[in-house]
């Protein structure tokens, strides 16, 4: 398997249709940088990318006086932004190549999720791909059973919308479901959830990867793991999940913040 060194894979929210969800969900897109309105100020965040030649000037336009900044790779960071504990996306992440066959894709699985997934062809399962509506009741279950926040079904919508046919997913007996988004021959595991404790997403994430890879996607990006920097022990468990797929380790510096006078 390739080490993925040569493929440069563009952030999804460096896309077209993501700026398009931020839109709907009341966040203005300008020349990189999200803006949200406060009343009379603003907040900005800048994610996964440069940062834009112009951004002095776009805060002040917009009285921004706090920007998030989550740069894409190692690099210089302006003195004016400051690292903070608190990023908003994952700071580390796994990613796998789809351009090899499906057969050593799989052989590229650690032992136990080719385990897993030899128990499956066996066993007829309820595969199904953009029921979209049935895989938010899925993760809503998944979300209350494990006591975890989820965004609202309008939000949820507006992205599925947004991204049109750059987005799909599939569901497993009802029960478990992965959500997909692709930008640029790359595809972001981006929602996933199962309403009980099974090894069905063990499927649902196999089924996505053919899924992508069918569609010409020549990377998967997991969209997050665990990363000792900035410890969340509620990340731990689907990490080793994420890792069982084998893949390449991707590490991100982390946030930087600005703040500044609006006025």
């Amino acid at each position: 398997m390739e080490d993925l060194a040569d493929i440069e894979v563009e952030d999804v929210r460096q896309s077209v249709e993501y700026g398009r969800y931020m839109e709907k969900i009341g966040w203005e897109v300008i020349n990189k940088v999200f803006i949200r309105r406060l009343g009379p100020v603003s907040i900005a965040k800048i994610q996964r990318t440069n940062l834009p030649k112009e951004l002095d000037k776009v805060l002040k336009d917009n009285r921004v006086f706090m920007c998030k900044f989550e740069p894409a790779k190692v690099g210089h960071v302006p003195k004016e932004f400051r690292q903070d504990g608190w990023p908003m996306l994952g700071t580390k992440t796994i990613r796998v190549d789809l351009r090899p066959s499906e057969k050593k894709i799989l052989e590229s699985f650690k032992k136990d999720c080719r385990y897993i997934l030899r128990k499956f062809q066996d066993t007829k399962y309820k595969i199904q791909t953009n029921e979209f509506r049935k895989f938010y009741e899925i993760w809503k279950r998944s979300a209350k059973r494990k006591n975890l926040w989820i965004p609202n079904q309008r939000e949820y919508e507006a992205l599925v919308q947004s991204f049109g046919d750059e987005c799909f997913c599939k569901t497993i007996n009802d029960e478990a479901g992965a959500v997909i988004l692709t930008h640029k021959a790359s595809a972001f595991y981006y929602y996933a959830g199962s309403t009980i404790k099974s090894d069905l997403p063990y499927l649902a994430v196999w089924e996505a990867m053919k899924e992508a890879k069918m569609r010409g996607a020549k990377v998967w990006d997991f969209e997050g793991i665990y990363d000792s920097r900035w410890p969340n022990k509620g990340w731990v468990g689907f990490s080793h999940f994420k890792k069982s797929f084998g893949g390449v380790e991707v590490e991100y510096p982390g946030c930087f913040s600005k703040w500044r006078w609006p006025f």
